[in-house]
C-alpha cells in the first residue's frame, strides 16, 4: 500500500471514481427538461384524471336522480293499481249484494205514476175509439173498452 500513495496515476484515478461526475451544460438542460416534462405529465394526468371524476359523479348524480323518479312513477301506478282493486272489491261486493226492496212510499208512488200512465193511454185509446165510432154510428160507445171505469 505506500507504493500506491505515491502512485499519481492511481491516486488520480481514485480521485475520480470518488468525485461526482460533471456533466455538461447540454446535459444539464436535458435532465431539467425531462424533469419538467414528468412534472407537466403528472399535472395534466391530474387534471384529466380529475375531469373523469366529476365526469362520473356527474353521471352518478344523474343516474340517482333518474332512479328517484322511476321509484316515484312505480309508487304512483302502484298506488292507482291499488285504488282500482278497492273499487273493484267495492263494486263486486255491492253488486254480491242484493238492492233493498224499495220504501212502500216509493212503490206507492210508482204504482201510481204507472196507473196514472195507463189511464191516459186508456182515455187516449177510447176517445179515439170513441170519435171513430161516433162517427160511424153517430152514437157514443163508452164501453168499448172492456174492464175500465171511467
Amino acid at each position: 500500500m505506500p507504493q500506491e500513495k505515491y502512485d499519481p496515476q492511481e491516486q488520480r484515478r481514485r480521485a475520480v471514481e470518488a468525485a461526482p461526475p460533471q456533466t455538461s451544460d447540454s446535459q444539464n438542460a436535458l435532465l431539467e427538461n425531462a424533469r419538467r416534462f414528468q412534472e407537466e405529465s403528472a399535472r395534466l394526468k391530474a387534471e384529466q384524471d380529475a375531469r373523469e371524476q366529476h365526469q362520473r359523479d356527474r353521471q352518478r348524480a344523474h343516474e340517482e336522480l333518474a332512479r328517484r323518479e322511476d321509484d316515484a312513477v312505480r309508487a304512483k301506478i302502484f298506488m292507482r293499481y291499488l285504488q282500482a282493486e278497492e273499487q273493484a272489491a267495492r263494486a263486486k261486493a255491492q253488486a254480491e249484494v242484493p238492492p233493498a226492496p224499495p220504501s212502500p212510499a216509493y212503490r206507492n208512488e210508482q204504482l201510481e205514476a204507472e196507473l196514472e200512465a195507463g189511464r191516459r193511454a186508456l182515455a187516449k185509446h177510447r176517445g179515439e175509439r170513441v170519435a171513430s165510432a161516433e162517427k160511424e154510428t153517430g152514437k157514443d160507445s163508452s164501453p168499448a173498452v172492456p174492464g175500465f171505469k171511467p
